[in-house]
């Protein structure tokens, strides 16, 4: 240990001959500096294998020299020990943040800081090589020193205004699915340039995929970067479908196939949730663009939280989505039809417009369920949802009303054109071979029909009342029919 050097930085002489002295009495060798610059000026001319700072400093305080000492990496590998007469409970916090490796009052005992020296110094471990290298290229000056010192400010006010504002993006909370990802994504556009964003959300061993569009790109493109993500998710065994890939700002395609000659570097930021892939952020960049990797932790830690907003979004979305939607066809629940005719009715009587309601129930339902088993029957319904669904517009409302019974909305649609409407999705359903190549099995529907502006029909409830009661008479009349 004879040989090892340690830095000793503070502004009194006394503390300086009182720790110098004792280490040299344990035999280190020992530099003086009386201030922060003259702290950075010896560390990088004579390179020691230990630093011992003071805090309260004049020109730069010990703070500032740990972290510009430890986000330099000429220097970052020397172990440094803050010596302060401060000892509250943020002092060390502080301590920490700025990269010490060790914090000590000073009412220290002498034994605990020769411990804490042989620890460090036995865990850094330098060549000679490198620490002349280091010495040939290193910055000497005063006035250098203190452009680095305000270049690392304004980096770490540049990463504290970034995280700040993911922050606040977590902070206002969650909405749309869509809109939360747009403004999420634009954010992060600003900070890391990219092309393309891949966000990744996990269920189980099961992903999807939200692809964004950040800048035009070619169809080839994107079926490059898809062929990326299938690659990484593959190394954790995990696996997507193409319906399970959702395409955003898809305008911003373009239709001719330029790629060639056009390189793309992928910054991939997965999100560990214990020991497994929880989810994942890719963004694709021109190569041009590539995040240097100083740079690469801080990026990845604003995509992590950039990740986290859109998977709150996209579990409270779901949530919602479950708590309105029936679990075995997937189109809407009974209480969601009842809110949604409510607001329906009461525009048409507001706006003076048209409204139709479909009550549609499956033929002898209970004779599938005996003749097939129930997990045939749940199959019919959810085909027969399937049929429903092919047939209305994009503003009509499906659901599952309850049991085998289906409820359709079909807003500004006259009375003749909700019966045309029922008589083709009854023809339908009659067509279709529920089986399979092996197995023929056939259903039918029973349709009732009402309708609003009707002089008997004042209200939600006697809308329901009346396809209710035509659906009565649709199955009284031999079943399979559509009724008024």
């Amino acid at each position: 240990m004879a040989h090892e050097r340690i830095l000793v930085v503070d502004d009194s002489p006394l503390v300086l001959n009182i720790v110098s002295e004792f280490l040299e009495n344990n035999g280190f060798t020992t530099l003086a500096a009386n201030n922060g610059v003259e702290a950075i000026e010896k560390t990088f001319k004579e390179q020691p294998d230990l630093i011992i700072l003071d805090v309260l400093m004049p020109r730069m305080n010990g703070y500032q020299v740990c972290r510009l000492l430890k986000s330099d990496p000429e220097t970052l590998h020397i172990p440094v020990i803050i010596l302060t007469v401060k000892d509250q409970t943020y002092d060390k916090y502080w301590g920490d943040q700025v990269g010490a490796d060790g914090y000590l009052s000073k009412k220290f005992e002498q034994t605990v800081l020769l411990e804490m020296i042989k620890k460090l110094i036995q865990k850094n471990q330098k060549t000679t090589s490198t620490r002349s290298f280091i010495r040939e290229n290193s910055l000497f000056s005063a006035v250098d020193i203190i452009s680095k010192m305000n270049s690392l400010l304004d980096r770490k006010l540049f990463e504290a205004t970034v995280l700040n504002e993911m922050s606040s993006l977590i902070e206002k909370g969650v909405g749309d699915f869509k809109s939360t990802v747009d403004i999420v994504m634009n954010t992060l556009a600003m900070i890391v340039g990219y092309n393309v964003g891949v966000i990744v959300t996990m269920e189980e061993q099961h992903a999807t995929c939200f692809i964004t569009i950040n800048h035009p790109v070619s169809e080839r493109y994107l079926k490059e970067v898809e062929v990326h993500v299938k690659n990484y998710l593959k190394k954790y065994n995990i696996y997507y479908f193409e319906n399970a890939v959702t395409r955003f700002n898809t305008d911003k395609i373009k239709k001719a196939d330029d790629i060639k000659g056009q390189r793309i570097s992928f910054f991939d930021v997965p999100v560990r949730h214990a020991n497994r892939l929880g989810g994942l952020i890719i963004l694709a960049q021109d190569i041009s663009e590539k995040i240097e990797n100083k740079e690469t932790e801080f990026f990845k830690t604003a995509t992590r939280q950039a990740y986290i907003v859109i998977e709150n979004s996209w579990l409270y979305n779901k949530v919602k989505r479950l708590a309105i939607t029936d679990s075995l066809t997937g189109n809407y629940n009974h209480g969601f039809l009842y809110e949604s005719l409510y607001k329906e009715f009461a525009r048409s009587e507001r706006n003076y417009l048209p409204l139709s309601l479909l009550l549609l129930d499956v033929d002898y339902f209970k004779k599938i369920n005996d003749t097939y088993g129930h997990r045939e029957g749940d199959s019919i319904l959810y085909k027969l949802s399937q049929i429903f669904k092919n047939y209305i517009r994009s503003y009509d409302i499906l659901g599952r009303y309850g049991g085998e019974e289906f409820m359709i909305i079909l807003p500004e649609t006259e009375k003749n054109n909700g019966v045309k409407f029922a008589e083709r999705i009854r023809k339908a359903v009659e067509e279709y071979n529920f089986g399979d190549d092996n197995k023929i099995i056939k259903c039918t529907i029973s349709v009732g029909v009402s309708n609003y502006p009707n002089n008997e029909t004042k209200n939600t409830e006697d809308l329901i009342i009346k396809a209710d009661k035509a659906l009565y008479r649709a199955k009284a009349e031999g079943r399979n029919r559509v009724c008024t």
